[in-house]
């Protein structure tokens, strides 16, 4: 974890840098769980005037604002940012910090779900493929049976394919006495298989 200390107007004394390398030591483990391994941090503290007085009513105090951005740079991605204001600047500090471990956990739970929901999907895929062929549920098959009317010549068959409006007709060729199949092709066109198969 690279850390990165900024100071706006404010330096960065090694007891405050210190408070947040150990805060952010804690905060590895729950890196390691989300397998954030490359981690850069940005700590920047300034300082800002109060909007009101204090209670003594004489001046404004100094408000101490820490702000924390966290690049996470393994395959999620992402940013975590936080920020915190205080008179205290321990306390401004420890506020922030639980800001950024309360976020990062949330990030770690959003990664075993994603990582879960994966696992799932690839469980089922391979158990679908585990189940042998002849055990998988088969379309029903639909038995029908085939009626050729009397034998006629192919511009009668079209006709009647035409009138009927269904999708094919089985028919006898007056010519050849074999069995011939007229079909609808797309685009409006027809076919004809020719089934060698004598009828007369």
């Amino acid at each position: 974890m690279n850390v990165e200390f900024i100071g706006k107007g404010i330096e960065w004394t090694d007891a405050m840098k210190s408070f947040v390398e150990g805060k952010l030591e804690r905060l590895s483990r729950f890196l390691k769980e989300a397998e954030e391994d490359q981690v850069e941090v940005v700590v920047t503290l300034s300082t800002t005037r109060a909007k009101q007085k204090d209670f003594a009513g004489d001046s404004r105090p100094t408000l101490y604002r820490i702000d924390i951005d966290m690049y996470l740079k393994t395959w999620g991605g992402g940013t975590v940012h936080a920020w915190e204001e205080d008179v205290d600047i321990f306390s401004a500090l420890d506020k922030v910090m639980d800001e950024v471990e309360r976020q990062i956990i949330k990030l770690k739970q959003r990664r075993h779900e994603i990582r879960r929901r994966g696992a799932k999907i690839k469980e089922e895929v391979l158990s679908a493929e585990l189940i042998p062929s002849e055990e998988r549920e088969l379309p029903p098959v639909i038995e029908e049976e085939l009626v050729v009317e009397k034998p006629m010549s192919l511009e009668d068959a079209l006709f009647e394919l035409r009138e009927s409006g269904v999708y094919f007709l089985p028919f006898v060729d007056t010519e050849t006495g074999t069995l011939r199949i007229l079909y609808r092709k797309r685009g409006g066109n027809f076919g004809v298989i020719n089934t060698r198969c004598k009828i007369m």
